[in-house]
């Protein structure tokens, strides 16, 4: 758990250390004040809690997480489900209307306001390879597996696989590019 979080702080940083104001409040302290980040711990607790195998403690940390959990949605508008299983370096910019339910997201994935990842009538969730950045409003919907380094343009619907190495646009969503060139995938997380 530490250790995700550890990596989900640092990229969030990195990203706010590239622009010209590099204090150390605005580079160390204002990413942790975001909304985005504390959906994201919340998560990352949810996930940890769910793991503990001593019942008693086990009940009492879930009731925990449960009420946080239910503040943290009233607050921040961002629910990202526990049963997803999310790689370090998460990374959500902005708060409301975001949803976040999938079987698998790699590592260093960034997703903005808006976004909805999850199941549409039971055909399945979503698996969202490495280094993915997901637009504003941009929904990505069922069983649908979209690869790694891929940019998915804001507004855009995802119903069907989605090669790696591309842009996409559109609903539903097409290539546009095969040439990954956004400067959001050129911070991953860098894995052993």
């Amino acid at each position: 758990m530490f250790e995700n979080i550890r990596a989900d702080l640092e990229r969030k940083m990195r990203g706010y250390g590239v622009r010209q104001d590099k204090t150390l409040f605005r580079k160390r302290i204002t990413p942790l004040l975001e909304f985005g980040t504390l959906a994201v711990v919340v998560y990352r607790f949810g996930r940890w809690v769910y793991s503990i195998k001593i019942p008693v403690i086990r009940q009492l940390m879930i009731f925990i997480y449960l009420v946080i959990n239910t503040i943290c949605l009233a607050i921040t508008g961002i629910h990202v489900h526990r049963e997803s299983d999310i790689g370090p370096g998460l990374v959500i910019h902005n708060s409301n209307c975001i949803f976040i339910l999938a079987t698998r997201i790699g590592h260093s994935c960034t997703v903005n306001q808006g976004v909805s990842v999850g199941s549409i009538r039971g055909t399945g969730r979503p698996t969202i390879g490495n280094n993915v950045y997901l637009g504003a409003g941009c929904k990505v919907m069922g069983g649908v597996t979209v690869g790694d380094n891929v940019v998915v343009s804001a507004n855009s619907l995802v119903v069907a696989d989605v090669p790696s190495d591309c842009t996409v646009m559109g609903v539903p969503a097409r290539i546009i590019s095969r040439q990954t060139v956004s400067p959001y995938l050129k911070s991953p997380v860098m894995t052993t």
